[in-house]
């Protein structure tokens, strides 16, 4: 089952935590389009291959610093957007 068909079938989650889900899922994806193995985007982050696991598992939510190291090894950079915004415009700081 792909993640369309399984987010139709999520009826117990809260938006919060189907994002959190959502963000976790763009990482997986990232990662297998880069061609990566669990392992060595652990060796480009410095963590361990468990804890991509562990990530990737969805089964938890994962610390900033973890998502950031993570985000980072795959060409990524983490970024808030105003979720009011019309434009979504990102939040400066």
């Amino acid at each position: 089952m792909d993640w369309a068909d399984f987010k139709k079938q999520i009826t117990s989650l809260d938006q919060s935590e189907i994002e959190q889900i959502e963000l976790v899922a763009q990482l997986i994806i990232r990662r297998k389009t880069l061609g990566l193995t669990q392992r060595e985007l652990a060796e480009r982050t410095g963590l361990k291959q468990a804890a991509i696991a562990r990530l990737e598992r969805e089964g938890a939510i994962p610390r900033l610093d973890t998502l950031e190291k993570v985000a980072k090894a795959l060409g990524l950079k983490l970024t808030l957007i105003d979720e009011n915004a019309t434009s979504k415009e990102v939040v400066s700081s």
